[in-house]
């Protein structure tokens, strides 16, 4: 899996390939942030450090959905 795979899911997937996710570099599980007043995503991963921002997205991920 690489960065563009994960983001394609953040966006699309279903519920179960959410939960499954893991960080492209290390394997770890990601911490998973969505700012709906500025429309942000945030992707974080404890195991290797690796944070990935996104600022003005045009659609509500679906990660965001399932916590809502």
């Amino acid at each position: 899996m690489n960065w563009e795979e994960v983001n394609d899911i953040l966006f699309t997937g279903t519920p179960e390939q959410i939960t499954e996710i893991r960080c492209p570099e290390c394997g770890e599980a990601l911490k998973l942030s969505y700012f709906p007043g500025t429309r942000s995503v945030e992707i974080y991963c404890a195991g290797c450090g690796t944070v990935i921002k996104m600022h003005g997205v045009s659609q509500k991920p679906n990660f965001a959905l399932l916590s809502a």
